[in-house]
């Protein structure tokens, strides 16, 4: 496409384009399968006082899917597309089958690479205090939880979640991480952060590197075998959002460097997209102050969910990586969302039992090394209570008051209904039945402990899945379902998820297709 002299600046087998889960997977693969590999990050490297890298498997809760049979995790998976609508073809069967064995093996491939997986104490805190069944691998002795978001679609009982064990300060996503760096530093892969990648250096239909700026200035580097695209999406860039995501606004987690550039760029090649409009959808709660938003957890204590007229309209167990679909019924009437923001409503026993705030994202920071994006949620809620970003009324009239000045209810909300909302909750909880909404007997708890709260929850999550369409052996495919040739993706850009998604299944497919990714590059010929 382009026949101009490039002056590469610098030149490796393998060019990795962004150093998160996905790409240090894949460069560990590629060097291992014998090619000289290179990893350009955009972020800048962290320093001795802070933390500047944040990937979104570093921001993650750590939590990888392991399937624990491999056929019933191909049923589970194929059932998520099929209630989703969407197409279950010769190819998406054999995407998903794949991933499945590949996801099989994740394990044994961890532990080569120095990874020791974790029991209870290594457990993200969101599940250790909540009801979950205990899993057990075998090989290595790693307890877990079965996880499956849908348990009601056959399949769902292979579903596990497991953590790599937390040592040193590093837990969760950050103790995943930390592992695969070690792996990295180990055969001595060079990174080059503070590189923003722009644009690929394509000739006659083919990658031959890709071309940025670092320290203000354009570089070039030659890719002699080929380019993977592990740069995460686009979540933001608010163009891209606005473009291509609904219900607006969507409120993200995790990394704040993932603005998108990966689709540009294999768009510039000709690829195809696909999962564009897909979100790993929970709710996230947002505020001016802070950059990145931050996730919740235990909902079902004390607590219940409302809309903009003052109605609960859900079970507050909901499914995790889903319920973000939940709030988009726009109402044409009103002339709005309702449910956005949707608002959590507790009361004392819950202000008392921890933060409303997850203890992963911006509440995790490495080594408690604190970076730009990270945020210590008080242990009482206190602070975020004085701050504003929790609302509080000494009765439930006075919170209901409040809701319905606040601006973001379009005048809808109702005084009266709130207070009978919540009477009638509460006689659920002394029935020992959820008429409304089925929430579990042991999550029902009475709001009836003044004062009184709520929090604003927005739709968003850790990431989007959207990218570069890509086919079993991950290479990137244009609309004809040719391959751009040596061009690679792998990780959350261009994910193999589609509307439907499990926890702890990103993390899963960026070490399983990592490692497809990785020796597939790394078997290309030279171009020169």
């Amino acid at each position: 496409m382009t026949k101009k002299k490039i002056d590469w600046t610098d030149e490796a087998d393998v060019v990795v384009v962004g150093y998160g889960g996905a790409g240090a997977v894949t460069a560990i693969s590629a060097a291992d399968a014998g090619a000289k590999v290179l990893i350009l990050e955009k972020q800048l490297q962290d320093t001795d006082t802070s933390t500047n890298h944040t990937p979104s498997t570093r921001m993650s809760g750590g939590g990888i899917l392991n399937p624990e049979d491999t056929e019933k995790a191909i049923e589970y998976f194929t059932n998520l597309r099929r209630i989703a609508n969407e197409s279950v073809d010769e190819e998406e069967s054999a995407m998903i089958r794949r991933l499945c064995e590949q996801m099989a093996t994740n394990f044994s491939w961890l532990e080569s690479i120095g990874a020791v997986m974790g029991g209870v104490e290594s457990m993200s805190p969101t599940f250790k205090n909540m009801d979950m069944i205990h899993a057990h691998h075998k090989e290595t002795n790693a307890v877990g939880i079965y996880d499956a978001d849908f348990p009601e679609i056959p399949g769902s009982e292979a579903i596990c979640v497991f953590w790599v064990k937390a040592t040193d300060g590093f837990r969760g996503g950050a103790a995943l991480f930390k592992t695969l760096t070690n792996a990295v530093e180990k055969r001595n892969i060079p990174v080059m952060y503070g590189s923003g990648i722009e644009h690929l250096v394509l000739e006659d239909g083919e990658v031959r590197g890709v071309r940025g700026i670092r320290d203000g200035k354009p570089f070039a580097v030659k890719a002699k075998r080929g380019v993977v695209l592990t740069c995460g999406g686009f979540e933001f860039n608010e163009k891209m959002k606005s473009d291509y995501l609904r219900p607006l606004p969507v409120e993200f987690t995790g990394n704040p460097a993932n603005t998108g550039e990966g689709v540009s760029m294999a768009q510039e090649a000709g690829a195809d997209l696909w999962h564009m409009n897909c979100i790993s959808f929970r709710v996230a709660m947002k505020f001016p102050e802070h950059p990145i938003a931050f996730g919740t957890q235990h909902h079902t204590k004390a607590s219940i969910f409302i809309d903009q007229r003052g109605s609960r309209f859900t079970n507050e167990r909901f499914k995790l990586h889903a319920f973000g679909y939940e709030l988009s019924n726009f109402d044409c009437y009103a002339t709005c969302y309702p449910r956005i923001p949707a608002f959590w409503v507790f009361d004392e026993k819950r202000r008392q039992m921890g933060p409303i705030a997850n203890k992963h994202g911006a509440c995790n920071p490495p080594k408690g090394k604190m970076g730009p994006i990270h945020y210590i949620w008080s242990e009482d809620n206190m602070e975020e209570i004085n701050k504003g970003w929790i609302i509080k009324g000494d009765t439930l009239e006075e919170l209901g008051q409040k809701l319905a000045a606040d601006p973001d209810t379009h005048n809808l909300f109702d005084v009266d209904n709130f207070l009978k909302t919540v009477d009638r909750y509460n006689g659920f909880c002394a029935e020992g039945e959820d008429r409304d909404f089925l929430r579990p007997q042991n999550g029902l708890q009475p709001i009836d402990d003044g004062p009184y709260y709520a929090a604003k929850l927005w739709p968003g999550g850790p990431n989007t899945q959207g990218g570069p369409r890509r086919n079993i052996e991950c290479q990137v495919m244009r609309p004809d379902k040719t391959p751009v040739k040596r061009l690679y993706s792998c990780g959350e850009l261009g994910s193999f998820f589609g509307m439907l998604y499990n926890g702890g299944g990103n993390l899963a497919e960026s070490i399983a297709m990592g490692r497809v990714a990785g020796e597939n590059v790394a078997g290309e010929k030279p171009w020169e």
